[in-house]
């Protein structure tokens, strides 16, 4: 039981951390306020509104609060996108983030309950939309991580890819990678990857930078420093403006003990577009622990865990290292 409920739990934590960025919000303004982080700007233009943005927007709004009373408002609004708006694809999007935020805040149990309308949202939305790319990566991967008797499935992840490799080539070429990762197949990774045309679309960006992180934590792993290096610079010369080539190259430098520089990395990244959506006081709070300077470890780690939002593995150990500093 173990080995299904600890894949189950980090499975539907995907959904807390999916709209990285936001086609899912059609309204041009609504989307860039959300890729910039202007939460309170966001809420107040949609606030008195009703269209399905609007429900989809402060939905997403109160869910990023990461906690119960909040996530059970999310629930609500996303929930009321779906009976007004029924054929909009980005209400179901939503209801299934929301539910998977709402499953890991209640444990393991109410994971398992809510594991399968997690599943039927998410589907539900490729159904009225199959080209909400959003869905489809965040469905795939989930049914990539799940064993089967919860609900995971390889075939059902390959058609997914399938589906879309004529529609949006630059999709399915996401959707490969993440299925060669599933078999630890890295070089395809980086092959599928490297293939991806960027375009313009700033949610695209979100999500393929979401898998090139991916192989990123295996070249951590496998201490291939050089070549996530050289990656992640190339990744910064194409994509200046993203968070991401900055973050990975400070977690390239920590992990090779050069906390000074990563720290600086982390700073870089602080200025850069995607940044709300990185643990960079995490990272930066643990660099400064490394070099002896608990103060300010300390600062940035409490700063961290009162951030919405944020990865939990990442809130469970920051908390844990509070404590253990006092």
């Amino acid at each position: 039981m173990t080995r299904t409920l600890r894949p189950l739990l980090l499975a539907l934590s995907l959904g807390l951390l999916g709209p990285a960025q936001a086609a899912w919000l059609r309204d041009e303004q609504l989307q860039r306020l959300w890729e910039l982080g202007k939460r309170d700007d966001l809420a107040l233009v949609t606030q008195s509104l009703r269209s399905a943005d609007a429900y989809a927007a402060q939905a997403m709004l109160a869910n990023d609060l990461n906690d119960r009373a909040a996530i059970d408002r999310a629930l609500g609004l996303a929930e009321a996108c779906v009976k007004q708006h029924p054929e909009a694809a980005n209400c179901q999007f939503v209801l299934g983030t929301v539910l998977s935020a709402k499953a890991i805040n209640g444990g393991v149990l109410q994971a398992m309950r809510l594991s399968g309308k997690v599943f039927d949202a998410w589907e539900s939305a490729l159904r009225l939309d199959p080209y909400l790319f959003e869905a489809r990566i965040v469905l795939q991967q989930t049914y990539l991580l799940l064993p089967s008797m919860a609900g995971g499935s390889v075939p059902k992840a390959e058609a997914l890819e399938l589906a879309v490799r004529s529609s949006q080539p630059e999709v399915a070429k996401l959707l490969r990678a993440n299925l060669a990762a599933k078999k630890e197949r890295w070089d395809e990774v980086e092959r599928e990857l490297l293939a991806v045309k960027w375009g313009d679309d700033h949610s695209f960006h979100g999500q393929a930078m979401g898998v090139w992180q991916g192989l990123l934590r295996h070249w951590l792993k496998t201490n291939e420093h050089a070549r996530a290096r050289q990656r992640m610079e190339q990744l910064m010369q194409q994509q200046p403006q993203s968070a991401v080539p900055a973050f990975s190259l400070g977690r390239v430098a920590a992990d090779e003990g050069k906390h000074d520089e990563a720290i600086r990395w982390y700073e870089r990244a602080r200025g850069l577009i995607g940044a709300h959506t990185l643990p960079i006081d995490y990272r930066q709070g643990l660099a400064y622990l490394d070099l002896g300077d608990k103060e300010k470890g300390r600062a940035l780690l409490q700063r961290f865990v009162q951030t919405p939002r944020v990865p939990p593995n990442n809130l469970s150990d920051a908390k844990k290292r509070l404590k253990e500093l006092g």
